[in-house]
């Protein structure tokens, strides 16, 4: 699991992503263990071209070298799906660009897509004091790291822990998540594993039952919200920077919060909260400051 570049976890399972040039490999496990894997050459819309491109009326003679045979095959205009002796499935896709089938998944069983959506698109959701953590006590204490126990959390332990994991080649390093109910828990490691930052986002998918729970909830969504609750939790806060559609709030404790305009509501309405902010508020105040 180190060594993927992605990784999703619900209630239905966990699903880990290892991305090579040729293909990409997801690998399923429910919980009762293994349950499949999938290969899939067409990614980002883009099928591999060259010498690993894999052609239907080249296929047989790939199977032989493997010592392996097609059992069964159904074939429509658009696909062929194969059977292969050794349990595999094979899809094809047709390109009209090079007038054949070319090779687009292999999996180890039928299901293994229907279950990789499902995790994907059901995320685990994590009760925000499972972490030690609730949104008073991050602001406060300025950040994740900061909370009382967790300061000695390792990039391994958070590894188990988080419902997504990304790692991006455009972005050096590694993202953990952690998805709670209203807020997403992002935390940053560089490719060494040393850890870079985090910061929590609002998640507005899920703010339908936040509205009119109050500041002893530890729920704010608005600008006008965050005032109630600031003021009810003891955190004061000490500068704004804003342009008309942005705010962001600098707090006594470190930490910053962000805000964007929202003409449905006529207010701003939070989007990020930064645990540790202090180093950033210079850049904000040239960006924003009225």
């Amino acid at each position: 699991m180190l060594d993927c570049q992605a990784s999703y976890r619900s209630e239905q399972g966990l699903s880990l992503e290892f991305e090579f040039r040729q293909c990409s490999l997801s690998l399923i496990y429910t919980v009762k263990g293994y349950f499949g894997s999938q290969l899939n050459f067409n990614r980002r819309g883009r099928r591999v071209t060259g010498d690993d491109m894999r052609l239907w009326q080249q296929f047989p003679n790939y199977l032989a070298e493997l010592g392996l045979t097609n059992v069964s095959f159904t074939q429509t205009r658009k696909s062929i799906r194969a059977h292969l002796s050794n349990g595999l499935r094979v899809i094809f896709q047709y390109s009209a660009e090079h007038g054949d089938y070319l090779l687009d998944q292999i999996s180890s069983r039928y299901g293994n897509s229907r279950k990789m959506n499902r995790i994907i698109a059901e995320p685990m959701i994590l009760e925000m004091e499972s972490m030690g953590c609730t949104i008073s006590s991050y602001l406060k204490h300025g950040g994740f790291f900061k909370l009382p126990g967790q300061q000695k959390l390792q990039f391994p332990e958070l590894l188990t822990l988080c419902t997504t994991k990304e790692s991006h080649s455009s972005v050096t390093g590694t993202i953990l998540g952690f998805q709670f109910k209203h807020w997403l828990l992002e935390i940053f490691y560089d490719e060494e594993g040393q850890l870079t930052g985090e910061n929590m986002k609002f998640i507005p998918e899920h703010d339908g039952d936040a509205n009119g729970e109050g500041q002893q909830n530890n729920k704010f969504r608005t600008w006008g919200d965050f005032q109630g609750f600031a003021r009810h939790n003891g955190i004061e806060i000490m500068e704004q920077c804003r342009s008309l559609d942005v705010m962001i709030v600098f707090l006594d404790t470190g930490a910053n919060v962000h805000f964007n305009y929202s003409e449905e509501l006529g207010d701003y309405v939070v989007t990020v909260l930064e645990g540790e902010g202090t180093s950033l508020r210079d850049s904000y105040r040239r960006i924003y400051k009225d």
